[in-house]
């Protein structure tokens, strides 16, 4: 069956990793900055639950692109019955739209009403202008040649997040990056709202600790679920120190410090970087620690000198759109021994400055997920 997902611009190569291990015999028909077309042998019901897709469609039809509304004219008397199977029948109200190349389109009256004629005649639902009902999207993108009939697929009912948090998709997506695994120890030390707490409570784990200095304000706009979850455990500390947390004792990190544009940092930009790398090299694992860090981009340079020079070995970098602000994601892991002492970094970092860096970005060798057996604990915990 082909799908068409939306997701987070910029965090395509993350999402072609994640996919691979929600769904079976996946395969990518089309990719872009946002979006993508694959194949897989999963139901409509799972491709549903992708935890980081802002919306999912099944491809229920697609036609030779051209003018939208004779494009939509064409594809209305081509439908049959068949093309509705993956909906099982299931199509009470419906109403029709158009998103192509990035925005929403408008069709002519006449050709919308035909084709809700179309629809209507195959699956025996009528049209409801609003309210909860069956979406159809026409969907056409910039680089893809057809233009697609699809229908929405339902979303699950998310926990609401305060406002600036970081969305459930990408914070999914940053989480799944870590390659989550169901004895894991987890830490946020910069939680704010809880966002990746929260979606790293979704899926099995041993431990889940939030720390944040400004604990008492953000926990009283927490979601109920990440309250309740026993395996959460809450911190008001400072990230540079995580007292309680003993050496080698965090499996991973996910965790969005701040960027140095919004708010003051109580030192300069690449000490700070420093002090949090070196947090980092001493509570995670010495040799199997996992780490996702986002930062402003303006700020990359800063944490990739200092996440390399604490010992850690950078996997993958995505360079990604966080509310239209550039921003980049450092995925790796601890190789166990840091490259200098922290007072000869700095001097190093300053006889190379202005010295050009090679850029360097490769797959990290183990899937995203610790096996199918993982991912399927982790859907079931979505079901329920």
């Amino acid at each position: 069956m082909r799908y068409f997902i939306q997701y987070p611009a910029g965090t395509g190569k993350l999402v072609v990793d994640a996919v691979s291990n929600f769904v079976e015999n996946f395969s990518v028909r089309y990719q872009d900055d946002s979006a993508m077309l694959f194949d897989s042998t999963s139901s409509a019901e799972r491709v549903s639950l992708l935890p980081f897709a802002k919306n999912a469609f099944v491809v229920l039809a697609d036609i030779p692109r051209k003018d939208v509304n004779q494009s939509a004219l064409q594809l209305a008397q081509r439908l049959d019955k068949g093309d509705f199977s993956a909906l099982r029948g299931r199509v009470s109200g419906f109403r029709i739209m158009a998103h192509v190349d990035g925005e929403l389109a408008s069709l002519a009256p006449g050709v919308k009403t035909g084709f809700e004629r179309a629809v209507s005649a195959n699956t025996g639902g009528r049209v409801e202008p609003r309210g909860s009902c069956q979406e159809f999207w026409l969907i056409g993108r910039l680089d893809l040649r057809d233009l697609m009939f699809c229908a929405r697929l339902p979303k699950r009912k998310r926990p609401k997040k305060a406002r600036g948090a970081v969305s459930h998709e990408l914070s999914s997506m940053l989480v799944l990056a870590s390659r989550p695994g169901d004895q894991d120890v987890f830490l946020d030390p910069f939680g704010g709202s809880g966002s990746f707490a929260l979606s790293r409570a979704e899926m099995p784990a041993r431990d889940i600790v939030y720390s944040d200095l400004d604990l008492a304000s953000h926990r009283r706009e927490f979601p109920d679920e990440l309250i309740r979850d026993k395996r959460v455990r809450l911190l008001s500390e400072d990230a540079l120190t995580l007292t309680s947390i003993p050496d080698g004792s965090v499996d991973v990190i996910v965790t969005d410090p701040p960027w140095g544009e919004y708010e003051e940092l109580p030192m300069p930009y690449p000490e700070f970087t420093q002090s949090v790398s070196e947090s980092f090299a001493r509570v995670l694992r010495p040799t199997t620690g996992r780490f996702v860090l986002m930062c402003a981009r303006r700020g990359a340079a800063d944490f990739r000198q200092s996440l390399e020079g604490a010992g850690f070995t950078i996997d993958t970098t995505h360079d990604i759109l966080v509310n239209g602000h550039p921003a980049t994601v450092f995925v790796g892991s601890s190789s166990g021994t840091p490259t200098a002492e922290p007072s000869t970094r700095r001097k190093s970092a300053a006889k190379d400055e202005g010295a050009p860096r090679a850029e360097t970005s490769h797959r990290p060798d183990k899937p995203l997920l610790r096996g199918m057996s993982t991912q399927r604990r982790a859907m079931s915990r979505f079901s329920r």
